[in-house]
């Protein structure tokens, strides 16, 4: 069931969820265009032990142990990055320093479990990373054997440069921002259902009466307005009906058996009408109903026949030896093309005024002008 729904929410709301994901494409897009390509460049380096300073090979291996130590291998990386040693390069003081430093981004590292370290230069200009990874190399090489005789430090792979710019990636930021902007449309579309949702409950809230599960009298008479409005020669018919037994009742009966018999009565009258059809509570146990396009000859004949319907006993407890009888007297209008809404409305009420007149329940067809068909006796 709720597959069902998430299926109905992307049925509904796929738009959303294809427009940002297009915008994120675009966005990476344009970012990978306007954004400078940054090249990388690479050495590796390599420490081990200078044999030629060592008088036997029992002093190598010492050496090697020594060598394990993490604060050896380390000074080695910080002095390979470091712009006091490298800064006295010929070929890097004539790029000069500072433009380096600004434009360039130097980095060590240890490749894990070996003595060997790993340099990497970044930036914009890939034959600048290129020539600023290979004169670092040669100033470190310099300085560093010339301060730490024991060890050699060699080269392990000569400079490289990357080829292609390490960023932006155009194809990875395009589908990464596929991926971002899916899960966003899909948040999107959910929120919205929700935010749908909610207001329809909150619509529902204000032209739903509580009590009876009709419409309110306020929705009512605005459709009444809306469907002259649309069209002043409409053809449409009113219905008002005073449950005239359940009026009587309404102080002796608990609030809760009261609304329970008004609500039955409304399912009755919403069974037997067409969807289009507004059926609203109109005052107490009164009701009101508009059928649009529909003419009053026709609503009469319906709701005589509905009558019986709305006529049989509804029992209030489970045992059934208590009942109600609504007693429904029906007052009927047709709206003449001169009318307004308050103005059918009023012969409708009067309709209705004019069925409870009568002893027993009935049907009245108020006509225009004001003609009352209806054979019953009144009281």
């Amino acid at each position: 069931m709720e597959i069902n729904l998430y299926l109905q929410t992307l049925k509904r709301g796929w738009w959303i969820v294809v427009l940002t994901m297009l915008i994120a494409l675009n966005g990476a897009l344009l970012f990978s265009y306007l954004t400078p390509p940054i090249y990388e460049a690479t050495a590796r380096f390599v420490v081990s032990p200078n044999a030629e300073v060592y008088d036997s090979s029992w002093d190598v291996v010492s050496s090697l142990d020594t060598l394990d130590r993490r604060s050896i291998i380390n000074t080695y990386k910080e002095l390979l990055a470091s712009s006091s040693v490298y800064g006295n390069n010929v070929e890097i003081q004539k790029m000069g320093l500072d433009a380096i430093e600004g434009n360039y981004v130097i980095t060590t590292v240890v490749i894990p479990d070996t003595n060997i370290l790993k340099l990497t230069v970044t930036g914009p200009d890939p034959e600048i990373a290129l020539t600023i990874t290979e004169a670092i190399g040669v100033q470190a090489l310099e300085y560093v054997n010339e301060l730490y005789p024991v060890y050699h430090f060699t080269i392990f792979n000569e400079a490289v440069l990357q080829p292609e710019p390490i960023y932006p990636l155009p194809l990875q930021n395009a589908g990464l921002a596929l991926l971002i902007g899916g899960i966003v449309g899909l948040s999107l579309a959910f929120a919205r259902e929700q935010m749908a949702t909610t207001f329809e409950k909150l619509r529902e809230r204000s032209i739903i009466d509580s009590v009876s599960s009709a419409y309110t009298r306020e929705f009512f008479v605005r459709r009444v307005r809306e469907e002259i409005a649309q069209d002043t020669k409409s053809m449409l018919s009113l219905v008002f009906i005073n449950l005239r037994g359940l009026e009587d009742v309404s102080g002796a009966l608990p609030q809760v058996i009261y609304d329970r018999v008004l609500r039955s009565i409304t399912k009755i009258l919403i069974r037997e009408l067409r969807g289009r059809d507004i059926v609203a509570r109109w005052n107490g146990s009164q009701l009101a109903i508009l059928l649009p396009s529909t003419p009053g000859i026709a609503v009469e004949n319906t709701f005589r026949r509905i009558q019986g319907y709305l006529g049989e006993p509804i029992p209030v407890n489970e045992s059934g030896d208590m009942v109600v009888n609504p007693d429904p007297c029906i007052g009927i209008v047709e709206r003449n093309q001169f009318e307004n809404s308050e103005g059918v409305i009023e012969r409708a009420e009067m309709a209705m005024e004019k069925a409870s007149a009568f002893k027993t329940a009935a049907v009245v067809f108020l006509s225009s002008p004001f003609v009352v068909e209806g054979s019953e006796e009144l009281a």
